[in-house]
């Protein structure tokens, strides 16, 4: 976190003198939250300051700990959307390419017929998609649900549900889920992963919270890999039946791809280092396809950059 004071000079036209005006700024940034407040002398609650910093501190101590070099890298170009037998990558409403049942590839409406070894790449890339977009789905909404009712908890123990403060984060988190279930979706057997670069960064309003601050929520597979991957388990002590239906729901997506997840036991934070590693061995495939298909060769869906940890935490 970091603070900072400026000035604005203005000329008072009526005395023709310079006057300034003090304007404190607090950044805070930990993915998926990139939170920045303005504060004037003229008129400022410190209420506000003291409201903010204490809900910045709750979510700071749930996600940044044990892995707090931690960074999940990946950005997914288009929309990608699974069901049982397809599997399609959009650009807005138009389909880029399609995979029918795991084998038949389509680029442009135009199926192409693949060599033994070209079907091979498809086949493992296809297969992998199947078993990581509805994981995923289910990891980043469920996973955000869980974490962001256990804060709510954490911060009505601190300053009670009548709090006016509570009411305010509460209508934060609420639009926190809202983004999370736009860019991740699911409905019945259909699993979708909405793109990074279309939406990186969405604001709220001012008016939203009633408070003088912009706030950011990058809503990115990535983002939301990372802030899952550094929750402290020790600090974010996550209801066991709820983690035993995620474990549940998890398993069963995993049986029925035939492609093994995450250990069964482990973490929310161990899930999501889990997917993110994933997604980097799937863009590994996706770079060959694009070696040796000519038609895909500009179609790139997933963007990887080989995330780093310092001190060699693992």
């Amino acid at each position: 976190m970091r603070f900072i004071a400026s000035y604005n000079f203005l000329i008072n036209c009526a005395t023709n003198r310079l006057e300034s005006s003090p304007e404190f700024l607090v950044f805070w940034s930990k993915a998926p939250f990139h939170f920045i407040a303005r504060f004037h002398n003229r008129g400022m609650k410190f209420f506000f300051i003291s409201f903010w910093l204490l809900m910045l501190s709750v979510l700071s101590s749930v996600f940044q700990p044990a892995y707090a070099h931690y960074a999940c890298d990946v950005d997914l170009q288009y929309g990608v959307v699974v069901s049982d037998n397809q599997l399609r990558v959009l650009k807005k409403y138009q389909t880029m390419y399609q995979i029918n049942h795991q084998q038949q590839l389509f680029v442009g409406g135009q199926w192409l017929k693949l060599s033994p070894a070209q079907a091979e790449l498809v086949q493992e890339y296809a297969e992998g998609l199947h078993a990581l977009v509805p994981q995923v789905t289910l990891l980043a909404t469920i996973g955000i649900d869980l974490a962001t009712d256990t804060v709510q908890q954490m911060y009505e123990s601190l300053v009670g549900s009548d709090h006016d403060s509570y009411e305010r984060l509460n209508l934060a988190i609420d639009k926190i889920k809202d983004r999370v279930r736009k860019k991740f979706r699911y409905a019945r057997s259909n699993y979708y992963i909405g793109p990074s670069s279309a939406n990186l960064v969405e604001e709220f309003e001012d008016d939203d919270l009633g408070l003088p601050i912009s706030t950011t929520l990058t809503t990115s597979a990535g983002a939301i890999l990372t802030s899952l991957g550094t929750m402290d388990s020790d600090k974010l002590v996550i209801d066991q039946q709820a983690m035993d239906n995620i474990n549940q729901q998890l398993a069963r997506y995993a049986l029925k791809t035939g492609v093994d997840g995450p250990p069964l036991q482990s973490t929310l934070a161990e899930k999501a280092r889990w997917y993110c590693d994933y997604f980097a061995r799937l863009d590994a495939i996706e770079s060959k396809i694009q070696l040796t298909i000519p038609e895909m060769a500009q179609l790139n869906l997933i963007d990887v950059q080989s995330h780093k940890e310092q001190d060699g935490v693992k």
